[in-house]
């Protein structure tokens, strides 16, 4: 069964997850993701020290987050300082259809490997840049890494506790946003060009497309001129609202009442029928006025009961309650995950197999799959230089011995 993307060819020059993770995505609806990596400055994923034993030094090929950002891509190795390797890259993409690039503000401009001149080696190229923020404006050339986006973007500011300073998640959530919004664009401009027979240059900023998935939160000061509070577990509009103490350590479940109808059947499960006519509880403005003291006592029926044990009681009533889930829970506990076959098992070049996070595309017709994984750099030369570009031996022999492209790690 051919897959969502095959035919469609990727060059990817890029770093970190933002532009990694829209050619991992593609590979894995099969494209052919063509990754350009360079052994003067190895990506983040290359530079990997397993942390239970620092003597083993770099280990590339068994960095997580190669697997997870760039597993089922062709790895190729060439030092774009030089101007063979330029040449050799425009060439590549002129066999392909797309190009992904994060590196900093005027960066690929300055390699000779911008829109402009790639347009003239195809064009009906669609080449997508993606940086912190964009290629205008006066922060176009600022360092971005993903946690002061994210704070930027105003997240943190609502993440945390009232009495406590603002927090951030230890989660580069700007990297994903802007990948899923450079892939939905990427698609959007193949499908332009299907129609039409024209590229078309995108560039995107990763801080705009943080901003952006902010949503009425961000509304609320638009439209009423009232900065949102950081408010912890709590909410304006439903109590009970938070996240409860169960049995054992450091477990938790987090509960959320919406509706009046689902008060009173909270109030039959944690058998206290008596909360509904409990003037401090019996109407949402009362429950929001005593919270502190409900919270308390329905942690001490949570309490006494495990996490899931909580979870499937208030699910089971059609009340919405959600275990607070390490990822040995994932793993090893989430039915839900498990059933739907959430995990995937992906063959890797040094590890045999290794488990990964799926990719949740939801495709029924052409599912996908994630082809190998923990590529060394260089590994595909041969493939990339011998077939795509039609090179003899020699000629890829003379640009490894020009500089141009670097010879494969050994695997």
């Amino acid at each position: 069964m051919a897959d969502a993307l095959d035919g469609i060819r990727v060059i990817e020059f890029a770093y970190g997850m933002a532009g990694p993770w829209i050619g991992r995505f593609m590979a894995y609806c099969g494209a052919e993701v063509i990754r350009v990596e360079t052994k003067k400055r190895p990506d983040v994923t290359r530079q990997y020290i397993p942390p239970w034993a620092p003597e083993m030094a770099m280990q590339s090929q068994l960095s997580p987050w190669l697997t997870d950002w760039n597993a089922g891509k062709r790895c190729i190795a060439l030092d774009l300082t030089q101007p063979k390797a330029v040449e050799l890259a425009k060439r590549i993409a002129a066999r392909c259809d797309v190009v992904v690039e994060n590196y900093s503000t005027g960066v690929i401009d300055k390699l000779g490997l911008g829109y402009s001149q790639l347009k003239q080696a195809k064009p009906d190229i669609v080449m997508l840049s993606t940086t912190g923020y964009g290629d205008s404006g006066p922060g176009a050339r600022y360092v971005t890494w993903g946690p002061n986006v994210e704070v930027l973007s105003g997240l943190s500011t609502l993440s945390g506790f009232p009495e406590r300073g603002c927090t951030v998640t230890q989660y580069a959530y700007p990297d994903a946003v802007g990948a899923l919004h450079g892939l939905f664009a990427v698609m959007c401009a193949l499908d332009y060009r299907l129609r039409t027979g024209e590229g078309q240059y995108i560039n995107l900023s990763q801080y705009e497309a943080t901003v952006g998935v902010i949503g009425h939160v961000m509304m609320e000061y638009l439209a009423n001129g009232r900065e949102p509070q950081r408010r912890g577990n709590r909410s304006l509009h439903a109590a009970p609202h938070g996240c409860y103490r169960c049995q054992g350590d450091d477990r938790w479940c987090v509960i959320t009442v919406r509706s009046e109808a689902e008060w009173e059947c909270f109030c039959r499960v944690v058998s206290r029928p008596d909360w509904t006519a409990d003037p401090r509880f019996a109407t949402l403005s009362a429950r929001l006025k005593h919270a502190e003291e409900l919270d308390r006592l329905i942690e001490e029926w949570t309490a006494s009961r495990t996490d899931y044990e909580v979870m499937a009681a208030l699910q089971e009533a059609g009340i919405a309650a959600g275990v607070v889930q390490n990822v040995e829970d994932q793993v090893r506990r989430d039915r839900q995950l498990a059933a739907r076959g959430f995990f995937e098992e992906i063959e890797h070049v040094k590890k045999g197999k290794v488990m990964a996070t799926g990719i949740p595309l939801g495709l029924t017709g052409t599912p996908g799959h994630t082809g190998r994984a923990g590529a060394a750099m260089g590994q595909d030369n041969e493939y990339v230089f011998g077939e795509v570009l039609g090179m003899t031996p020699e000629e890829i022999q003379n640009c490894i011995e020009a500089g141009a492209i670097e010879t494969a790690d050994e695997q």
